[in-house]
């Protein structure tokens, strides 16, 4: 065997143990850790389809309330299975009135229920005081799920059609519980 052939085996040789020595320290320089995964989701509470509520005044004598409805959505998402809700008048008078369109003439009061439901009869709910223990019943509002009634009285209506219209905003606000 010449001296070339020796010096080259001996240094594969030496090249084979350093790559196993190497593969056997780095099989041995391993770790490992852990990672818990939460998915939350944020408290959301929405309030949606709410429309305007055209009143027409029964007819004089019939002692009928002058009476509007509309039917919306409320829904929500997160840790909370109820919510509260508040109707009040635009302004810092959360009473429930409308206000005529003749300067100097008095304004006129409404009643306001509520159903967490499209059908039923509706709580009279007392102005800025919210009506609390609902039960959500949407995560989204892809139907309507509530209804509010506005009733006006046959003694706040009658004999004032020379002060109409009268108009008003209702301000409606919901409330995770």
């Amino acid at each position: 065997m010449n001296l070339f052939t020796s010096k080259t085996f001996l240094s594969t040789a030496l090249f084979s143990l350093t790559l196993c020595s190497a593969t056997s320290a780095l099989s041995q320089a391993t770790d490992s850790a852990q990672s818990m995964i939460t998915l939350t989701y944020m408290d959301a509470i929405q309030i949606a389809n709410v429309d305007n509520v055209p009143i027409q005044a029964p007819p004089a004598g019939s002692g009928d309330f002058a009476a509007g409805s509309d039917v919306f959505c409320v829904a929500g998402t997160g840790s909370f299975t109820s919510f509260g809700i508040t109707f009040a008048n635009a302004g810092t008078d959360p009473s429930f009135f409308l206000q005529p369109s003749v300067t100097g003439a008095s304004p006129m009061a409404y009643e306001v229920f509520f159903s967490n439901s499209t059908q039923g009869q509706g709580t009279m709910v007392t102005a800025g005081v919210p009506v609390q223990g609902n039960v959500i019943q949407a995560n989204n509002c892809a139907d309507d799920n509530a209804r509010f009634d506005v009733r006006i009285p046959p003694a706040e209506w009658e004999g004032r059609a020379g002060d109409a219209p009268f108009m008003g905003m209702l301000v409606i606000t919901v409330e995770a519980e």
